[in-house]
């Protein structure tokens, strides 16, 4: 017999591929159901809702976006945040290009209200820890002065990857983009490359104040 934690991955599956033919989540159980060999009982005793099912494969969602960033952290340089933090940004857009279903449920779900202690809330506060805390570092480190204002950096990167975020949903029909040959994946990680490179010259330790 199917033990419960393998009839609850089934079913997220199930949903997933579900919202990527049908572009929504399955309404009842039944519709579920006739993805998976689970029961309409048994779909019932886990997500007793839309919404407790759309919850579920937020959670799955986040959880493959953390294991993505946390095999870039892995990859970078350990003593520099800088780059750790271009790793993230690479290993960030390299999984929204390769799970669009899955990053258009998160982006949708961010750009919406967000219920505190939900998942998506949990996932939004742990980038803006990683953010403080690697920006914080590099000001440590004096790659950026001390009197670099890391709480407004901090929400100069949230707006600029929002942006990003809505750049992969709403490309193909933003004017502003018409005649642009590379990819969106391209063109957003010139753009974080960009801003971190200014930020980092902007902010440098003047000659003479670095100890």
């Amino acid at each position: 017999m199917e033990g419960r934690g393998n009839i609850y991955q089934s079913l997220i599956f199930a949903a997933q591929k579900h919202l990527e033919e049908t572009g929504s989540l399955p309404a009842d159980p039944a519709e579920l159901a006739r993805r998976t060999e689970a029961t309409e009982a048994e779909i019932h005793s886990m997500f007793r809702s839309t919404e407790e099912l759309h919850e579920a494969l937020i959670y799955h969602t986040v959880t493959l976006l953390n294991d993505a960033l946390r095999e870039g952290v892995i990859k970078a340089n350990a003593s520099d945040p800088i780059e750790q933090m271009h790793s993230i940004a690479h290993s960030y857009l390299d999984w929204a290009e390769r799970n669009p279903t899955l990053f258009r449920l998160m982006v949708e779900g961010l750009n919406g209200p967000i219920k505190p202690d939900s998942a998506l809330h949990r996932y939004t506060s742990s980038m803006r820890d990683l953010y403080h805390r690697k920006l914080t570092e590099a000001q440590r480190l004096g790659i950026l002065a001390e009197d670099t204002d890391i709480e407004l950096t901090i929400m100069m990167l949230h707006c600029l990857v929002k942006g990003g975020n809505m750049m992969f949903l709403t490309r193909s029909t933003d004017p502003w983009f018409d005649g642009d040959t590379r990819s969106t994946r391209e063109l957003s990680e010139r753009i974080f490359a960009e801003f971190m490179g200014n930020l980092v010259r902007a902010n440098a330790v003047a000659a003479g104040k670095d100890g």
